[in-house]
């Protein structure tokens, strides 16, 4: 893969619900090794975004390309395969109740990728240990923090070997002494040259990881470029406002008892 040719590529994607455009012609690129970072205010569009890539909701207008070969949804095997080059983590982690933390990783090898239930424990056990969860994979959603939860499906998507991983606000539902721990996989993903898209409002965060940080509001990509540029000297007056706020917002001393 060269810089010259995205591992992933959107070209103009729009999306309605009802009366409401939610995306007005969103286009990127995410070349190999590259962590797109996306900010906005809710309602902006952030989270229908990577739905769309994934194909988790259909979009009126605009094509998908991976590796520049465009994605059909409508062909079943080619979106099953494509889907499985697409790790997505979501923001309420989406793992099955009944399963173990092994059983969780597990299942998406032995069903979707149809290895051998040894060989997909081997790997599960290994990917669960990546996490830092090798003392946990007898454990049920129930018995886990939500920090742990998130690292399981963080686990269960490297399992499926993707080639770009999308992340919803991985660490919103999470008590903020939990948060630490799933931003140190996130890094550690970041570190090996995983490629990523990651909705997040942890400004600081995104400030120290990204390659690029893109700016949504209304639907639209408003701004984009790099942390630095972005987060302290945009050029957009909407973009400094809310960088700001949020700044601010997570910079404000906790209350003590």
């Amino acid at each position: 893969m060269t810089r010259t040719q995205p591992v992933l590529r959107l070209e103009n994607i729009h999306k309605r619900y009802g009366d409401a455009e939610v995306l007005k012609g969103v286009s990127l690129e995410l070349f190999k090794g590259d962590i797109k970072v996306i900010l906005g205010p809710s309602g902006s569009g952030k989270s229908t975004l990577l739905h769309c890539i994934n194909f988790l909701v259909s979009f009126e207008q605009g094509r998908v390309f991976l590796r520049e070969q465009a994605i059909h949804p409508a062909n079943k095997p080619e979106l099953y395969a494509y889907r499985q080059k697409i790790g997505m983590i979501f923001q309420d982690f989406n793992l099955f109740d009944h399963l173990t933390a092994l059983e969780n990783v597990q299942i998406g090898l032995v069903r979707v990728k149809k290895i051998a239930k040894p060989q997909a424990r081997e790997r599960a056990l290994a990917e669960l240990a990546r996490v830092g969860l090798a003392e946990h994979v007898s454990k049920y959603p129930a018995e886990l923090s939500g920090g742990q939860k998130q690292r399981v499906s963080i686990a269960r998507a490297l399992a499926m070997d993707p080639e770009v991983m999308l992340l919803d606000e991985p660490t919103s539902a999470l008590d903020p002494e939990l948060i630490g721990e799933v931003h140190a996989v996130i890094r550690d993903l970041a570190a090996g040259g995983m490629t990523m898209a990651l909705v997040t409002h942890e400004i600081g965060f995104a400030g120290t990881l990204a390659s690029e940080i893109l700016f949504m509001e209304n639907g639209v990509i408003l701004e984009q470029g790099p942390p630095e540029r972005i987060l302290n000297h945009a050029q957009q007056e909407r973009t400094r406002e809310f960088c700001s706020k949020i700044a601010r917002l997570h910079n404000r001393p906790r209350e003590t008892a």
